[in-house]
């Protein structure tokens, strides 16, 4: 059934879940459906803040039917209401945050009026996360409500999916996890590991002896310095902890080979990547076409932290730790440190 996702006099339910009756009612109730206004299209309101006044009938063969008026929006999929696991989920990631001493907003509106985000990660920096568990609408993708999002202020968007199809079909820096159920995403001291999305960059001499297969595809190496990336471990809770304070920012976040990687990962790779997109999303060269690297022994050279204009890192005040965002005083420093410190302040 498309377009199931209806209000009802300002609630909201799923026209495929009621009874005949209901049904029946519905469509008595709503047979002047222009004048009537008691059926609008949920996800045109939730999605483009647009009221959409839905016809509602049943054909011969009893098939019901919830259509917009003629020109006024293409039909929509059949979309589950959000489950159980999408809203604990987003719970946990509320309450992660929430213990940290950030602000977590569910279901925030922008300023826009139109934007919506799952969570509203609020600390250094505001990080809109999505959790996605079915496939996108044609021609509202991640893509365009990543856009959306960031032209609404949002720094970066956090998607999330445990669907490997999803994952697969993003065009956007993709966070994935397997599926877990319902009883284990609400067990705090259950770890939602990440399976794809987080890597972190590495770089090499290109030479015979390093153990990595030349690019260029030269036996001997080709002698240039080249930059790779390697799949890393990160959980849900950790995730949330680090990307509104800065300590993980996205790669390439409109490209589907994107990826979330430390701040210091994000140094690396903005200074060796010719395809260097940085945190404002202004190219900074143009993008070449990448082949895979084996994997291999390597020495991997070291190379100092520096932030998207080029320049070093500061340390943290707190814990020296490499810090790109300052704090009320002007000083280096990590949201967390300063929680850390402001909650030893007070039990002193």
């Amino acid at each position: 059934m498309q377009n199931n996702r209806i209000f009802v006099d300002g609630r909201l339910i799923d026209a495929a879940a009621l009874t005949d009756s209901q049904w029946a009612q519905l469509i008595t109730a709503n047979r002047d459906s222009v004048k009537r206004r008691l059926v609008k299209c949920a996800w045109c309101w939730q999605e483009d803040h647009v009221a959409h006044w839905m016809k509602t009938y049943s054909k011969a063969d009893g098939t019901r039917v919830v259509s917009h008026q003629a020109g006024a929006n293409t039909d929509h999929p059949y979309q589950v209401l959000e489950s159980d696991e999408h809203r604990a989920t987003c719970d946990r990631v509320e309450r992660v945050w929430t213990a940290e001493g950030g602000t977590a907003i569910r279901e925030a509106t922008a300023a826009d009026g139109k934007t919506r985000s799952d969570v509203l990660l609020i600390g250094d920096r505001q990080i809109s996360y999505e959790m996605q568990h079915s496939p996108f609408k044609q021609g509202y993708g991640a893509s365009e409500r990543t856009r959306r999002a960031l032209a609404a202020g949002r720094d970066h968007v956090a998607w999330h999916t445990d669907s490997a199809a999803v994952a697969q079909a993003s065009q956007v820096a993709m966070l994935r996890s397997d599926r877990a159920p319902l009883a284990l995403i609400e067990n705090p001291r259950y770890e939602l590991r990440m399976v794809g999305g987080y890597r972190i960059p590495h770089v090499w001499k290109c030479t015979a002896r390093e153990g990595y297969r030349c690019p260029a595809g030269r036996f001997s190496g080709c002698g240039v310095t080249h930059l790779g990336t390697e799949p890393a471990a990160i959980s849900l809770d950790e995730f949330v902890r680090a990307a509104p304070t800065g300590e993980v920012v996205p790669v390439l976040p409109l490209d589907r080979r994107g990826f979330w990687t430390t701040a210091t990962g994000y140094g690396l790779w903005l200074e060796h990547s010719r395809q260097a997109v940085r945190l404002d999303g202004a190219l900074a060269a143009a993008a070449r076409k990448t082949r895979h690297v084996a994997e291999g022994h390597s020495r991997p050279r070291s190379a100092g932290p520096v932030d998207a204009s080029g320049c070093l890192i500061p340390p943290c005040r707190f814990c020296g730790e490499p810090a790109s965002l300052r704090g009320a005083e002007g000083a280096p420093e990590h949201w967390s440190c300063r929680r850390e410190q402001e909650t030893r302040g007070d039990a002193a």
